[in-house]
């Protein structure tokens, strides 16, 4: 596991912040994470299935190239409101024979975090914690913040 303060650039950094959290930014409907018993958030799919699906790909591509990528799995961008609960224990799986990392990168700072076995890492604005994506993991929603705002990278590596 792989943890990195002031990832990129403190300006882009908090452009993805300020357009997140504007009106123009398109944020969709998630009943539930990981199964019916999860809470329900916001989500923006960046790239899926092979291609790109936002045209706000610019956003991600400073931290792609800094991930040195191989291969984008998924890329997406979570929004969970304040309310005090967690989502269940998983890991980040495409296919059973594909060896790959998660990469987390956090948009704003509050009191959730990102949950493993061994570890607990703390949501700081511009932090990223890389890892494989075997490792079981859950987030613990915030209650100090309106939101907590993550990116999540799927990805095959060089």
């Amino acid at each position: 596991m792989n943890i990195s303060k002031n990832y990129i650039n403190k300006n882009h950094a908090n452009q993805i912040c300020d357009i997140f959290l504007s009106n123009m930014f398109p944020w969709y409907y998630i009943p539930n994470h990981v199964d019916k018993e999860s809470v329900s958030y916001m989500s923006h799919t960046f790239f899926k299935d092979g291609q790109a699906t936002s045209n706000a790909m610019f956003l991600v591509e400073p931290i792609l190239k800094k991930l040195k990528v191989k291969n984008i799995l998924n890329v997406r961008a979570n929004l969970c409101f304040k309310r005090p609960s967690k989502f269940i224990w998983h890991v980040d799986k495409f296919t059973d024979n594909l060896n790959h990392k998660t990469a987390i990168y956090y948009v704003n700072t509050n009191n959730g975090c990102t949950e493993f076995k061994d570890k607990k890492v703390k949501c700081e604005k511009n932090k990223i914690v890389i890892f494989d994506s075997k490792i079981k993991h859950r987030a613990k929603i915030q209650t100090d913040t309106d939101t907590r705002m993550v990116i999540n990278f799927n990805y095959e590596y060089i």
